[in-house]
């Protein structure tokens, strides 16, 4: 699968899975609440064009105040250590959940910037009944591109009880989980270079600038 999809499948997931910058958006029915928050996003991408065209770093900004608030960052954090997050004392724990944090808002914001509103559109799939007591649901949409063919996208999610709101955690994208991808690619790192040095090149990674319509390589690679 070309890295274009993944990017467009990040994109889906900041769009899905954003909220106002003032109050989290409310919704016990995870499919009613991505919905929901869809139409917020996109008007607040409509209504900043200027400032993300003058500066394509406010995107870091945007990604912070409607996405972050909806992903499990830390339970993300802690599926990508895997087995590396028994090894590693408190203080290299919480070092590796700030650098992913940041990690992720750069990466979504890079996202944006191969995103046209104009060409692309989401759509949901009928929403599963839950059980009254789920705690995960998997949310699927197709992401369409004028002249292209569509984009499958599972949003799985589950339920912070802490924040009492639900929470994205992984995007599978025609079947491939980024999630996993991640853990495979940051765990041969940790492998080759040790916990520090790879906290060290994820935090370097997520300071480079964005820049318009930059051509991204995998953000996976290189770390």
């Amino acid at each position: 699968m070309s890295f274009k999809k993944w990017l467009l499948a990040l994109v889906a997931m900041v769009v899905l899975s954003s909220t106002a910058n003032a109050e989290l958006i409310r919704n016990d029915d995870p499919y009613e609440l991505l919905k929901e928050v869809a139409e917020v996003t996109f008007e607040r991408i409509e209504n900043e064009r200027d400032k993300i065209d003058a500066d394509p770093n406010y995107l870091k900004v945007i990604v912070k105040e409607e996405l972050m608030p909806y992903v499990d960052s830390l339970y993300a954090s802690k599926k990508v250590l895997g087995r590396y997050l028994r090894d590693t004392t408190k203080e290299q724990r919480e070092a590796f959940y700030r650098a992913f944090y940041d990690y992720l808002v750069a990466t979504y914001a890079r996202a944006f910037t191969q995103y046209d509103e104009s060409k692309h559109t989401v759509s949901f799939e009928p929403a599963a009944e839950l059980p009254e007591d789920a705690r995960t649901a998997v949310v699927k949409t197709r992401v369409k591109e004028t002249g292209r063919p569509e984009i499958r996208l599972d949003f799985r999610i589950r339920y912070d009880r802490d924040e009492d709101i639900w929470k994205a955690y992984d995007l599978v994208v025609e079947g491939i989980s980024l999630l996993n991808s991640k853990q495979s690619e940051i765990s041969a790192v940790i492998r080759s270079n040790g916990i520090d040095k790879t906290i060290e090149l994820i935090e370097q990674k997520a300071q480079e600038p964005i820049k318009a319509d930059e051509e991204v390589d995998n953000p996976a690679e290189g770390i």
